[in-house]
Parts: C-alpha cells; sequence; structure tokens
C-alpha cells in the first residue's frame, strides 16, 4: 500500500515538494556522531585502557587532540612500550625493575619518576607527585580549547 501511494505521489505533478532532499553532507554528519555515540558506549564500558582514559577520559577527547599517532605515542598512552615491566608479565624479562632501582620499569615511571630518566633527557621538568595529573589536565584544557573554535 505504502508503495503505491509513494509511486502515485512521485509520478504526480500536482503534488506540492514539502520535503527537501537531505544534503550527503547531513547524512555523513548523522553517521559520524552515531559513531561517535556507540564509540562512547564501549568506551564507558570497556575494562580495559585504564592507562589511555586517564590522558582521554572521553572518546570527543581524543577526537579533539591533533596528535600524529606514532606507534611510540600509542605505546605511552596505552602502557604497551617496551618496559621491563611489561615485559615482564610475558615472562620475557626477569624482572620488572628499572635501572634506577627505584620501582618497577612501567610508561608512567619513566615519564615522571625515574632518574635515570632525568640524567639522560635534561631539558624534561623534574617531575612532582602530581605531574600526572597536570599532564592530563593540560590535555583536557586544550581539547576544551578546541572545541570552542
Amino acid at each position: 500500500m505504502a508503495d503505491k501511494l509513494a509511486k502515485k505521489s512521485a509520478r504526480s505533478k500536482e503534488t506540492n515538494d514539502v520535503f527537501r532532499r537531505i544534503p550527503i553532507s547531513a547524512i555523513y554528519r548523522e553517521a559520524a556522531e552515531e559513531g561517535i555515540l556507540n564509540w562512547q558506549e564501549q568506551w564507558e564500558k570497556a575494562s580495559k585502557a585504564e592507562a589511555t582514559k586517564q590522558y582521554f577520559p572521553t572518546v570527543m577527547d581524543r577526537i579533539r587532540t591533533k596528535h600524529n599517532l606514532t606507534s611510540k605515542l600509542t605505546a605511552v598512552l596505552s602502557g604497551h612500550g617496551n618496559t621491563n615491566a611489561y615485559l615482564h608479565r610475558f615472562n620475557l624479562r626477569e624482572d620488572a625493575k628499572c635501572i634506577c632501582n627505584r620501582g618497577d620499569q612501567t610508561m608512567d615511571h619513566i615519564l615522571f619518576q625515574c632518574v635515570e630518566t632525568r640524567k639522560k633527557k635534561r631539558h624534561y621538568k623534574t617531575p612532582t607527585k602530581n605531574t600526572k595529573e597536570v599532564a592530563c589536565k593540560q590535555i583536557r584544557a586544550y581539547n576544551k580549547a578546541q572545541e570552542s573554535v
């Protein structure tokens, strides 16, 4: 029945066009928005990716960040880099200790606590207890600033 009415309406020259064509850009935008909503749902339900979620609490935070995701940056953000702690999980290292002997060699340790890293990278600022928290806040602030542009 609906098909017959649609065909009749399409063939009729007396029918007023109430509806306009939907621009393809609107279709793409709606599909992208729906994809982001689905991604966000999966992101919230995921029990993994805690390291990455510290940097990007929401999907939109990640989308707004204009960093090129290289394999090295992905390793840092995900905590899956070539560190002793990570390799020890798979029995590829005898232990997870860092060469500085002040903790396990995780990405967080290397970036924010390791004295050996500080010696090698003198241009880094001296880390504090809340350096990671500050870095996460800076990323979020940058994302919010991009939102208003």
